[in-house]
Order: structure tokens, then C-alpha cells, then sequence
């Protein structure tokens, strides 16, 4: 199989309050549909205004990852950790130069239920970064072979937040979820299975 067909779509387990959210042409619709449930939590009149600044959120999110060339966006609905640190994961395919060691320099090989991947971690420098402001404090990067076809896959999570000491730890714990969900993350073993999950990701 050549990277101009359809490889096959990874399965990844999220863990709840999480979502895997395909990307569309229309990710405007595809905002809606995630939120239509959160309708029934209260008046429409005092509810709406927050629940379309979600649907705008979320929809300009996938927007960017659509331009980018991802396929799909794994992302927390929520902040329950209750501090101003947030990530998301978006996953593309490549060109089977993504897999060569020079294409992600200072990646170290890591055994994952999918196979060998290429991972890196990188921090961002914050020194004298506003506190108050957001940045980018860290990124983590996963690239795989395509089990049957001359290309990568490509998982690419950004951690981003106020650069306070003191949010360190939560920074931390996001960077062991990101990777635990990235190393059971896994390919179908039949196209059956492989469509069944494009429909649930969907």
C-alpha cells in the first residue's frame, strides 16, 4: 500500500472526560455534535452563549488540525486538574522520510503495542515568560512506521500553560498520560475492525 491510499486508522483508548475527535471538513458541525448533550444541563438562554464559545473553541481547534494534515485531535473536555495547564494530541500521516532518525534528531526508540516508535520530548524555554500568560511548555512527539504502507504516523501532543514552578507537577502527570495512551495506542488487526473504529472516532 502506497501513502496516496487510505492507510489504516490507529486505535486509541482516552481516558475519561477525554475525546478522540475525528476532523472533517466541516468541523463546525462536527463542534456541535460534540456538545449537542450539554443542551439539557440548563435554560438554553443562559446556557447558549458558553456552549457556542465551546463549539467556536473546539471547531477552530480541529480547523488548525485540518490545515496542518492531521486526521484527528485527542483532547481533555475539561480541565478537572483546575490549573491553567492544557494539551491536546493530533495525529497525521507522513512521507516515509518522518521515520528516518534524522527527521526527529535526539529521538530515542521506545517499544509501544504498535510497534518501535521514535519518541521525543522537548521543554520549551519559559525564562522570563510573563507568569501570567500562556506558553508552550512542552512538547511530545511519537513517530511509527505504517504497518503496510511506505509512510508514518505522526502523534504530536503540546503542553501549554502559565510558566509557574508550581504547575510543574501537572505539566509532569500530562506528560505520563500522553504517553500511556500513546503506548497502547495500536493499528486493527482486520479492515472490519478498522472501520468499526473509524465510525467511533467519527
Amino acid at each position: 500500500m502506497s501513502l496516496t491510499e487510505s492507510p489504516p486508522h490507529p486505535r486509541v483508548i482516552v481516558p475519561p472526560g477525554w475525546a478522540a475527535i475525528a476532523v472533517s471538513a466541516d468541523n463546525g458541525d462536527t463542534a456541535r455534535r460534540v456538545f449537542r448533550d450539554a443542551w439539557t444541563q440548563g435554560p438554553r438562554d443562559s446556557i447558549g452563549p458558553f456552549i457556542h464559545r465551546l463549539e467556536e473553541w473546539l471547531a477552530s481547534v480541529l480547523d488548525d488540525a485540518r490545515d496542518a494534515g492531521c486526521f484527528r485531535v485527542i483532547l481533555p473536555m475539561g480541565v478537572p486538574w483546575q490549573v491553567p495547564v492544557s494539551t491536546a494530541i493530533s495525529l497525521s500521516f507522513a512521507p516515509a522520510a518522518a521515520r528516518d532518525a534524522s527527521a526527529l534528531p535526539g529521538a530515542e526508540l521506545r517499544d509501544t503495542d504498535a510497534g518501535t516508535a521514535r519518541r521525543l520530548i522537548t521543554d520549551l524555554p519559559v525564562a522570563g515568560a510573563d507568569p501570567e500568560a500562556l506558553a508552550l511548555l512542552r512538547t511530545v512527539e511519537y513517530v511509527w512506521p505504517l504497518p503496510d504502507a511506505d509512510g508514518a504516523l505522526i502523534a504530536f501532543a503540546s503542553i501549554s500553560g502559565q510558566p509557574v514552578a508550581e504547575f510543574a507537577p501537572v505539566t509532569d502527570a500530562l506528560t505520563v498520560l500522553i504517553e500511556t495512551m500513546l503506548d497502547a495506542l495500536d493499528w486493527p488487526t482486520a479492515p472490519a475492525e478498522q472501520a468499526t473504529n473509524q465510525e467511533e472516532s467519527a
